[in-house]
């Protein structure tokens, strides 16, 4: 006869212990399935260790109890009676509030065998099967946990396009209201150009408006007048010809033609702006050698703004005369409602796999 002591528990937990967590740490302790683990805890007296040393029963306690359960441990007693007195095995648990006994005789052929047991001793195909159906178990928790991942991960991802997308087509809407505004035409913009024609040593050619002129009305001549006191200025400064030598009138004829082209006086105002930056830069240009490039002659200036001008409201023009398709359905509101369907579709997936997971779990 030898004394050995396992580990009874009834089912209680420590004060703050989660019921569900301690299920499945214990679930992975025993090493046993979590539908099993569950039935411990109905308030009954179930041996969860057997045939532990002193030692063991002291360690395995103290795992439990990190768990959260309230374990006892109690002495096991295992007799053995002669074989040849009808080989008759009996082993006696003591509980906390019934006892247990479990009998088994060679001669009249019976076995009782009860539910709560859960020895390590069982058949070799029913450990099989339990162990299998624990796998499958495994393997169907898992991937629907990865699928919930990707589902998360789409939708994070749709809706960080779909704010791109609104950001880009509010920015596209309000770009598209500013470009009936024109770009003003500065002295700076004619120096830049200055400096790449010659880099590339192209020559800058003459653009003619062929267009009907209007009659000069008394703005357009104090606009001119103007204009041809800066130049003069200007002129008398570099050793320029002036207004009047390069033909003053069909110079304000033609000066006028390209402001009808747009807003009312709006070329007239750019090309004083430009006469002050070249009457302010005179002393600088005056000093320079007439066979520098750096010097610049307020003729090719003038010529500079006015293709300017007129290549500006050309394009302008184009764009407003092209033909609009209205069948066509914007992009940006159709990328935003398909996004918008996905983003509605993995919702759903993610409801649907969350309950699956919580049905397998509680099952």
């Amino acid at each position: 006869m030898s004394a050995t002591f396992k580990i009874v528990f009834n089912g209680q937990l420590y004060q703050n212990t989660d019921l569900t967590s301690a299920q499945e740490q214990l679930s992975q302790l025993l090493n046993i399935p979590h539908n099993i683990v569950i039935q411990l805890f109905d308030g009954k007296a179930y041996a969860l260790k057997k045939d532990l040393s002193s030692i063991d029963a002291v360690k395995t306690e103290s795992s439990l109890k990190k768990l959260g359960l309230i374990t006892k441990v109690e002495p096991q007693l295992i007799t053995v009676i002669s074989q040849s007195q009808n080989n008759q095995i009996a082993l006696t648990e003591h509980s906390k509030n019934t006892d247990k006994h479990i009998s088994e005789s060679t001669n009249d052929k019976s076995t009782s065998i009860q539910n709560e047991r859960l020895d390590t001793d069982e058949a070799p195909n029913t450990a099989a099967a339990i162990k299998q159906s624990y796998n499958k178990y495994k393997l169907l928790r898992n991937t629907l946990k990865s699928a919930l991942y990707f589902c998360y991960c789409a939708l994070c991802i749709i809706t960080l396009v779909g704010v791109v997308i609104s950001v880009n087509a509010l920015k596209n809407n309000f770009d598209t209201l500013n470009n009936t505004t024109t770009n003003n035409l500065s002295y700076q913009n004619y120096k830049q150009y200055l400096i790449d024609q010659n880099s590339l040593n192209q020559p800058t050619q003459k653009v003619t408006n062929e267009r009907t002129a209007n009659p000069t009305q008394q703005k357009s001549n104090e606009y001119f007048s103007r204009f041809s006191s800066l130049i003069n200025s200007y002129a008398q400064s570099t050793g320029q010809a002036d207004i009047k030598t390069m033909g003053g009138d069909k110079l304000q004829q033609h000066l006028q033609e390209i402001d009808d082209l747009g807003p009312k006086n709006e070329f007239w105002q750019q090309l004083i702006q430009l006469s002050k930056s070249l009457d302010n830069d005179k002393h600088a240009i005056g000093m320079l050698n007439n066979t520098d490039p750096a010097k610049v002659q307020w003729i090719n200036a003038v010529d500079w703004i006015s293709q300017s001008y007129i290549r500006q409201h050309q394009n302008s023009q184009t764009t407003n005369n092209s033909p609009v398709t209205t069948d066509e359905p914007s992009n940006p509101i159709l990328n935003l409602t398909l996004l918008i369907s996905m983003l509605s579709l993995f919702s759903l997936f993610v409801i649907a796999i969350k309950m699956k997971l919580r049905a397998i779990r509680y099952s």
